[in-house]
């Protein structure tokens, strides 16, 4: 375990001392969140974040509005930009902690992390980032940073599934919010899972190291991606301006029955979804979607297409073609 810890801390430019281990990144958000809430309910009762933030932060502000909490929901531009002056302007003396996240998991979309960090800092505002979908694709290095704690899950590293990590700062307190033994420095309770621990760290170290030569692999891949679905009819690309990681592409097709196109690839076999991977199965369009301005049925028929280290430009010309073949038919059928 302390190598696994001192091993992160070293990638990511920090403590050992300041790496907790989770069972992923939800409990990682929910502890940096609610944690917070009870450590600086002395100093106020308001938390500022985004609309088109992951479940995992949004359901823990909902948990605290209901514990009379106030939350402001910064909206967003129809890029999922928010503005910093706006951001600004919303904290209040009464502002405890700002959260957003580095990477949105939908569209890619990179947020101006750093830039936001420093404006909570002038306020004396405590600053939580969920940054699963921005390690491996940009450089995170914490000790300079703004940034008080940040969430990792090891399952988007190639890690098993059920490990994670939260990075906490050096005099930034939380409060425990599971009880039993003194593990992680009595703030996360439980048997820790030395094995996860260990894959962490070195999925952590790998993309740290391999991180130029695998964006260049995505780039390429998705401007073959991208090449290719330009020539689909009805289809919108959702990329409006701003910074994205090219491991994420997200696009529509107006006009065209969702649920039947979703059926169709998946009889080919073709892993993709219309949303994030844990509200799979929800009938409900993507909350990220509904607050970029899409209507339902726009929402329905929009892919969220992600690329790993493993895929190929072969899996990219097979999947464009079954795609092709899809959209048309569906067409044909209207």
């Amino acid at each position: 375990m302390d190598e696994a810890r001192s091993s992160i801390a070293q990638v990511l430019g920090c403590k050992p001392s300041e790496i907790l281990f989770t069972s992923g990144a939800t409990e990682a958000n929910n502890l940096a969140i609610l944690g917070a809430a009870e450590a600086l309910q002395s100093k106020g009762n308001h938390f500022i974040t985004s609309t088109t933030e992951h479940p995992s932060v949004l359901e823990s502000y909902k948990h605290l509005e209901k514990n009379g909490y106030q939350v402001t929901y910064l909206p967003c531009d129809e890029n999922g930009d928010v503005d910093l002056e706006e951001f600004n302007s919303s904290i209040t003396d009464k502002t405890i902690l700002a959260s957003f996240m580095w990477v949105n998991n939908e569209t890619g979309l990179l947020h101006p992390i750093e830039a936001l960090a420093e404006i909570a800092h002038e306020h004396g505002v405590k600053f939580h980032c969920d940054a699963v979908q921005a390690f491996g694709h940009t450089p995170i290095q914490l000790q300079n940073s703004a940034i008080d704690s940040l969430a990792l899950s090891g399952h988007k590293l190639g890690a098993p599934a059920g490990v994670g990590t939260l990075f906490l700062r050096k005099g930034h307190a939380i409060t425990r919010k599971n009880f039993g033994g003194n593990q992680e420095q009595n703030i996360r309770a439980g048997t820790q899972n030395h094995i996860g621990a260990t894959a962490l760290a070195t999925a952590i170290d790998y993309h740290a190291a391999h991180l130029d030569l695998n964006e260049q692999k995505y780039i390429e891949l998705q401007a073959c991606l991208q090449d290719q679905l330009q020539e689909l009819p009805g289809i919108q690309i959702n990329r409006h301006g701003g910074e994205y990681t090219p491991n994420i592409l997200s696009c529509s097709f107006r006009n065209i029955d969702g649920e039947a196109l979703f059926i169709r690839l998946d009889m080919q076999n073709i892993a993709i979804s219309n949303g994030a991977a844990c509200s799979s199965g929800s009938q409900a369009p993507s909350h990220v979607l509904t607050a970029l301005g899409f209507d339902e049925i726009l929402a329905q028929a929009t892919l969220r297409i992600s690329l790993g280290i493993e895929t190929t430009k072969q899996e990219i010309d097979d999947f464009c073609r079954e795609l092709k073949q899809i959209v048309h038919s569906i067409y044909r059928e209207v």
